[in-house]
């Protein structure tokens, strides 16, 4: 990420923090920092502080020879954004979930807080402050294999999943079955723990990339695989949702 100071910067109060750069990788080791992650509103704050703004940066020398003034301007991107650009840019970016303003100041201070984010700076234009906002790293790792470890967490996520499921397809599904699918579902998330931390230690993307996330989704599910009690939890799973086949 390019600490340039941009025209649009230019005149920046710089935080003691912004003066520390940026980490090319981080790994989030901490299980109660990972949980931070797992809230779909920050993660599309992350993608769009990692993708940046387009920008200019003007550059003025005086030639020694003539004494002239020569300007050159260059595009460069810009990685300190303000809210209401991470909000335009949440609207008009392929592959980002839109984010209002009031989610971007509900969120932004938790993500603060965990270091997933600065305050950059400030810069100021007449009677007008505006807050800068850049990420602590280019990439968060996730190394702690899994981004909710907990139970209640977990099981209300599966009452949900689950009767949305039920409500969307067609299953003829009776309360038992329903009960029983909401165990499994559990089960399986828990007894993947192991391959999350597997996958977890080689992943070399941003895990708050979509696309990454569901890479890695795929690739703990098929690790998780050579686990016996996935494979039979998988299996009743499947006997229950099409008995007929």
């Amino acid at each position: 990420m390019n600490d340039e100071i941009t025209d649009t910067l230019r005149g920046i109060v710089l935080t003691k923090e912004a003066r520390k750069g940026v980490k090319e990788i981080e790994f989030i080791t901490e299980k109660e920092r990972a949980k931070e992650l797992d809230d779909p509103v920050r993660i599309q704050i992350l993608k769009v502080l990692k993708d940046g703004i387009e920008d200019t940066l003007t550059i003025e020398s005086i030639d020694e020879k003539t004494g002239d003034r020569i300007i050159r301007q260059r595009i460069v991107r810009r990685y300190a954004l303000s809210v209401v650009e991470m909000v335009k840019l949440s609207k008009e970016s392929e592959g980002i979930e839109e984010i209002t303003k009031n989610q971007v100041y509900h969120h932004l201070p938790k993500l603060i807080e965990h270091g997933f984010v600065i305050k950059y700076g400030t810069v100021q234009r007449g009677e007008r402050k505006t807050n800068y906002y850049r990420r602590t790293a280019e990439g968060f790792i996730v190394t702690t294999g899994v981004l909710t470890i907990d139970k209640s967490i977990i099981r209300k996520r599966v009452d949900k999943f689950t009767n949305r499921l039920c409500g969307t397809f067609s299953l003829n599904i009776d309360e038992g079955d329903k009960a029983e699918i909401k165990r499994l579902l559990t089960e399986l998330y828990l007894s993947q723990i192991n391959s999350r931390k597997a996958i977890g230690r080689i992943i070399n993307a941003d895990i708050a990339n979509k696309e990454v996330l569901d890479m890695y989704e795929l690739l703990v599910e098929i690790h998780s695989l050579g686990n016996p009690e996935t494979s039979a939890a998988y299996k009743r799973l499947r006997e229950i949702l099409f008995p007929e086949e």
